[in-house]
């Protein structure tokens, strides 16, 4: 978003009428700009049939405003012509209802074009100085002010949060890369075979331990247990190791696993959360 300018840009408009314009805006002349309305209605953007040209003000030419007071629709309107005989339109309502008491009552104001449009309606917009343009020039520098205590601060906190959600898909990510390289590991790891640190033969042991020892569930204790001919009950806190036992042990850690549940394999999300972005109204 732009920031509002505190005077108009007139950049390339010097050696315009409007020229002449640029050292009262300096110090703080009153303007404002608006479009013209009923651009549509009137004789913008058409052929004039006796000089064969299409009737298209410049940037920079000098405008005149013109009160009617008469029209039927509104008793505020300010009427825009260009080169004193071609009308364009008026001054929008919203903007005129302000305007025009001031200039009955002898305020000045001198209009130009600032965008010449495209000959399409509401495309061209006009710039008014002077004294009778300071109801809209109080609300335009109150927007300035506004925007440079509320706005920007604003904008500051919309970017660290942008920054934020940025940083989140970031980081989710990174979790998944690791989650996929992790499952990766797991697959290869799973037919890899390995030797287990058992306790040694005729010793006790609980089943838990042995899983642990292993990886694996206390089902497949017991399974492995009742293969060596080991019963083992749901309560059964300690196992004989038989040298059956044992065997049968070392040889499910020699055989590729297969029954690994990849769906619970994730990686770690490492994300730091920032505080709240936090900002106070001078």
């Amino acid at each position: 978003m732009t920031p509002l300018p505190i005077v108009p840009d007139l950049a390339g408009l010097a050696d315009t009428p409007v020229g002449v314009e640029l050292p009262r805006l300096a110090v703080g002349e009153p303007w404002f700009t608006c479009q013209v309305a009923g651009l549509q209605f009137y004789d913008y953007a058409r052929r004039d049939e006796d000089l064969d040209v299409v009737v298209m003000p410049a940037n920079g030419d000098v405008l005149q405003l013109v009160r009617h007071p008469e029209n039927a629709h509104d008793r505020n309107a300010i009427e825009i012509h260009w080169r004193n005989t071609r009308m364009l339109g008026h001054v929008p309502r919203t903007v005129a209802c302000d305007v025009a008491p001031l200039l009955d009552s002898g305020a000045p104001a001198r209009a130009y074009v600032v965008d010449a449009g495209d000959g399409e309606a509401w495309s061209c917009r006009a710039l008014v100085v002077g004294a009778a343009a300071a109801p809209w020039h109080e609300r335009h520098m109150r927007h300035v002010v506004n925007e440079a205590l509320y706005a920007v601060p604003e904008r500051e906190a919309r970017l660290h949060r942008r920054t934020l959600k940025r940083a989140e898909r970031a980081a989710d990510r990174q979790a998944a890369m690791r989650t996929r390289r992790l499952r990766q590991a797991v697959e290869v790891l799973m037919t890899v075979p390995f030797e287990p640190e058992l306790p040694a033969v005729g010793s006790h042991c609980d089943p838990e331990t042995l899983a642990r020892a292993l990886g694996c569930s206390r089902s497949t204790i017991v399974r492995l247990a009742a293969g060596a001919g080991i019963a083992v009950g749901r309560y059964c806190t300690w196992l004989g190791i038989t040298p059956e036992l044992d065997a049968a042990l070392r040889a499910w850690c020699r055989a590729p696993r297969s029954k690994a549940n990849l769906g619970e394999v994730w990686g770690v999300r490492h994300h730091r959360q920032e505080p709240p972005y936090e900002w106070a109204r001078a």
